[in-house]
């Protein structure tokens, strides 16, 4: 009897072994999904950013709307819990059709509509961030990077728009304070450089552009605690935007947009 039962149980850890490891291996290839659906999506949300930039932005869309479109026929049903899944992948589907509607409405004439596309994806991000934390995924390089753009991109935009006042310093201060948690964590996220296809050379020059954020964001901590109107405004702007934004176009598969070989 005794016997019976050790087989039994070691019958039933088998089985569990064997389907936590399929489960793994699933996940294992849906996060490579996920990766290569970010590579895609984020040219497009860097074109629509930019007036001057309606054809790399059209193609982008193009781009990103293969690569959804297996992904979503792919993971729709992955887990079927409407609330904890599903739900995001309509709310980021719902993004994509709006972001491209607007590209599709943009002239020549207009084209600084195109920045509406740019804030409709910006939803997707933000969307695929929330199923990730919610999913057990929360150590995506590219969701840390969002996390961070939030109170960082708040500061630069503050310091451009608003003219300087101890009620502005202390806001930005604040801000900034919730920045620099969220800086360490992109620090700290782990970065694959197989699965996300970067060569030694990609990875020093990502981990360069980290520590150039990191300077730029001790640079501005020093400008908040002088208290110089100057000071703050110059290094809380493009000082503490352009490494980052340099560091997480790292992430997008450009290759596509390169000019033809000579």
């Amino acid at each position: 009897m005794l016997k019976k039962s050790m087989r039994v149980l070691l019958a039933a850890l088998c089985a569990i072994g064997l389907f936590a490891g399929t489960a793994s291996a699933r996940d294992e290839v849906l996060l490579q999904d996920m990766i290569n659906l970010e590579k895609a999506y984020i040219p497009p949300l860097f074109f629509t950013n930019q007036a001057d930039m309606l054809l790399p932005a059209k193609k982008g869309m193009m781009i990103l709307r293969s690569e959804w479109n297996a992904f979503k026929l792919a993971y729709y049903d992955y887990k079927p819990n409407y609330n904890n899944w599903q739900v995001y992948l309509d709310t980021a589907e719902y993004a994509i059709q709006d972001a491209e509607a607007i590209v599709a409405s943009v002239t020549p004439a207009n084209p600084a509509t195109l920045i509406l596309a740019h804030e409709a994806l910006e939803g997707v991000r933000m969307t695929m961030l929330e199923l990730r934390t919610h999913n057990g995924f929360p150590k995506f390089i590219t969701d840390a990077m969002t996390t961070y753009h939030g109170p960082m991109e708040y500061i630069v935009i503050a310091l451009k728009t608003q003219p300087m006042s101890p009620a502005l310093i202390e806001d930005v201060t604040a801000t900034y304070k919730i920045a620099e948690k969220a800086w360490t964590k992109v620090e700290k996220c782990p970065v694959d450089p197989g699965m996300w296809g970067f060569s030694n050379e990609k990875m020093q020059l990502y981990y360069s552009l980290l520590v150039k954020e990191r300077a730029a964001l001790d640079n501005f901590a020093a400008a908040l605690e002088s208290g110089d109107p100057a000071a703050i405004k110059m290094t809380g702007t493009l000082a503490i935007k352009q490494p980052f934004v340099d560091a997480y176009i790292l992430f997008a598969d450009l290759t596509p947009f390169a000019p033809p070989a000579q």
